[in-house]
């Protein structure tokens, strides 16, 4: 065995018992803890050291033998622990989870042993966390979580992958799958709003509110500035950050549809997003850092009617956009992502990222087009908060988006 298979094997165990460690290192803090900061190091080590011997040597029996000597281990502690009076199973569910852990450091690959490893503790950490999540989660929520099973695992796999209609540009399996990537965002932003709720402000709820759905945040903030007097600034800041919170959610989208587009509208997207957030630093530190107000009144997005229909506009903005960029050119995609961008900016921002990754459409016209659509967007919520809520609203408001929309012509125009 030469040095550098050594070195190699050195760093495979060290990483095991520091990621036992640190999984052990959360438990050590537990009252009555059966298993603490070593005892995890060395469940971890034994998973690592078993699938060594079982590569090793071919014996495969080694890691499941190893696997039945610690899970013995594991059981007599708990019936010790047990007849003291303690209850729950999650230190010794988290020790199997730790041999397995230290398996996959052998096995690979090494990054899946971090993650979950770093999952595993973050699981125990927060424990009072996601039972108030779950106390707080009614019927409804349970049940889209269901659906969001539904709509990634049961109905995506039987969907085919090919185009139908005109112009070849309808993929119903590469539709569903922005319903899926779209439905995920909004469902990851409704989790974090849940959990958060209104206990640090209104900005934040503005800010995990725009996740969900930027439309019905800026709704919700405006009818309560509308409602209440004196609740113009804080509805204001709700807004503005649920609006600018956009354009992450769009370069993620992007990402993970076209990376290779990503790596050149980054930077436009960047300006117009800082842009979009000054007013509200000015907004923020101009009036001593405060936000008040609860969560806005966000639905669950995840329905599957929702998901039917935002793959209905998907579809029909593709088509649209396709047959527009090659009856009109750019003045037809435009046009499209303008009319788009005051429904929805995600069917419009996939939709363009699909068709650069094709060939069907240029980078730079691409990128034109998924801003027109975020500062048509911009004007639809500048018109509701000005419609609903009140004159003070629709002042601060008009002059803050008024500012992200002139850098983002400016931004088209030059770049």
């Amino acid at each position: 065995m030469g040095y550098a298979e050594i070195a190699e094997l050195f760093k495979l165990f060290a990483i095991s018992l520091l990621l036992g460690a640190f999984i052990g290192l959360e438990r050590e803090r537990q009252p009555n803890r059966p298993l603490g900061i070593r005892s995890f190091a060395f469940v971890a080590g034994v998973g690592t050291a078993s699938a060594y011997l079982a590569e090793r040597t071919g014996h495969v029996w080694v890691l499941p033998a190893a696997f039945l000597v610690i899970g013995a281990l594991i059981v007599l502690g708990h019936l010790g622990y047990v007849e003291q009076g303690r209850r729950g199973l999650t230190t010794e569910l988290a020790a199997v989870m730790t041999f397995a852990i230290g398996a996959i450091v052998q096995t690979g690959p090494l990054e899946l042993a971090v993650a979950l490893g770093v999952a595993t503790a973050a699981i125990l950490h927060f424990k009072p966390q996601l039972h108030a999540l779950a106390d707080r989660a009614g019927e409804k929520d349970i049940f889209a979580m269901l659906q969001v099973g539904l709509v990634a695992f049961v109905v995506l796999p039987v969907l085919p992958d090919r185009t139908y209609g005109p112009l070849d540009v309808l993929n119903p399996y590469n539709i569903w799958l922005m319903v899926v990537l779209v439905s995920g965002i909004n469902f990851a932003g409704y989790i974090a709003l849940k959990g958060v709720g209104s206990r640090y402000g209104g900005a934040l709820s503005g800010l995990l509110g725009g996740l969900v759905s930027s439309t019905a945040t800026t709704f919700s903030f405006s009818r309560r500035a509308h409602a209440s007097h004196g609740f113009a600034y804080s509805a204001a800041l709700a807004i503005i950050l649920a609006t600018a919170v956009t354009i992450p959610r769009m370069a993620v989208e992007i990402g993970v549809t076209n990376a290779s587009f990503l790596s050149q509208v980054w930077l436009p997207l960047l300006i117009v997003f800082v842009a979009s957030l000054i007013p509200f630093g000015v907004l923020w530190f101009g009036r001593g850092g405060r936000s008040e107000g609860n969560a806005p009144e966000v639905k669950n997005p995840v329905q599957i009617g929702s998901a039917l229909a935002f793959g209905l506009v998907y579809g029909v903005v593709t088509l649209a956009l396709t047959a527009a960029q090659s009856h009109y050119g750019s003045a037809g995609a435009y046009a499209v992502s303008a009319l788009s961008g005051l429904m929805n900016v995600d069917a419009i921002t996939l939709s363009t990222a699909r068709l650069v990754g094709s060939g069907k459409m240029g980078a730079a016209q691409a990128t034109d087009v998924v801003l027109i659509a975020y500062l048509s967007n911009l004007l639809m919520k500048g018109a509701l908060a000005g419609f609903i809520g009140t004159r003070q609203l629709a002042k601060i408001i008009g002059v803050s988006f008024g500012f992200a929309l002139i850098v983002g012509v400016l931004v088209i125009v030059l770049m």
